[in-house]
């Protein structure tokens, strides 16, 4: 049953949503075992965790470093600050 293997340390997915995390911390209340993410500061039922052998890779970085995403970031700045709300443009409604 993986609710006996999972420890503090273990890395973890929620079933419910994917949310990967490591555990904090472990605790026994009446309606079972919990257990608290890091990722998410929440705690789970044990009974919906699955215990995974390593993070997963964060695809939506695409291999990107820090620096592609800042310029990335000053070019959609610098493009959003030459666009203008001209009054002619904007209708009210009614």
């Amino acid at each position: 049953m993986a609710e006996d293997i999972i420890r503090e340390g273990s890395i973890v997915r929620y079933n419910g949503t994917g949310t990967v995390g490591v555990v904090k911390v472990l605790k026994t209340e009446d309606d079972g075992r919990w257990a608290l993410l890091d990722s998410t500061g929440l705690y789970y039922h044990l009974s919906s965790l699955e215990p995974i052998e390593h993070m997963p890779e964060r695809k939506e970085l695409g291999g990107r470093t820090l620096e592609e995403f800042e310029d990335d970031l000053k070019t959609t700045k610098e493009k959003l600050s030459s666009i203008t709300m001209e009054d002619e443009s904007v209708e009210s409604g009614g």
